[in-house]
């Protein structure tokens, strides 16, 4: 049986002597491992649907629970993300962030949606690496299922200011007098607050994207158990 299925590339692993195996990000089966014939030959027709970032419709024929790739029409290579290592390596996050959050066969569209639409940025836009990758996170953290509470204090409601906390169990922030978790800044916050598209206060975002990346990896390590290569190499690279 064949299919088609817009996909985007999260991974590619040499296979055989000619051969990829392929991690593809699909909007309503999830994560799938395709193989695609015959990529690693010169001159290769295919050999740019097996390449990470390809955003493409793929034609995926499915054999007792195997996908092989027998075609595929490319949307966008995002070939520029190639041409400058910050945003490669803030890319590159995205697409670690989303084969750990993912799981196969389960719908994933606004995922999908927001994976795309942050390599789009990174590649055709000049906007800053950090707030891309950070708007990202919190976007996939909440479609994933580990949602960052960034409304006032999460214990009492309160305004978040003073001494700021982050709770890396239930995923909030908690003011001075709550002070529930370890200690964090009034610039994550409301970096996090500014990234997310809510009000904040710009005047107190001064040093904050850094930490707010930190907090980020640290946050998704805890929760799926991954360490994140790329995402820290982004936040040794960013300036």
């Amino acid at each position: 049986m064949e299919f088609k299925t817009d996909a985007l590339v999260i991974k590619a692993t040499d296979y055989k002597e000619n051969d990829k195996l392929l991690n593809l990000f699909t909007p309503s089966r999830g994560k799938l491992t395709a193989g695609i014939r015959g990529v690693r030959k010169p001159k290769a027709k295919l050999a740019f649907a097996a390449q990470p970032f390809c955003f493409a419709e793929y034609v995926l024929a499915e054999k007792g629970g195997r996908y092989t790739v027998t075609a595929a029409y490319l949307y966008d290579g995002f070939f520029a993300l190639r041409t400058d290592i910050v945003r490669y390596y803030a890319a590159c996050a995205v697409l670690e962030i989303c084969d750990a959050l993912l799981v196969e066969e389960g719908e994933s569209r606004a995922l999908f949606i927001a994976a795309a639409e942050a390599l789009k940025g990174l590649s055709l836009t000049d906007g800053d690496a950090a707030e891309l990758l950070v708007g990202f996170c919190v976007a996939a953290l909440h479609e994933a299922g580990y949602m960052l509470d960034l409304d006032g204090c999460g214990v009492c409601g309160g305004e978040v200011k003073g001494n700021v906390y982050f709770d890396f169990d239930a995923g909030y922030f908690t003011c001075t007098a709550c002070a529930s978790g370890v200690r964090a800044s009034g610039a994550t916050y409301e970096t996090l607050r500014k990234c997310a598209g809510l009000a904040y206060d710009e005047e107190k975002t001064a040093g904050g994207l850094k930490r707010a990346l930190r907090l980020i990896r640290t946050y998704l390590a805890e929760k799926t158990e991954e360490e994140y290569p790329c995402f820290g190499e982004f936040i040794r690279l960013y300036e």
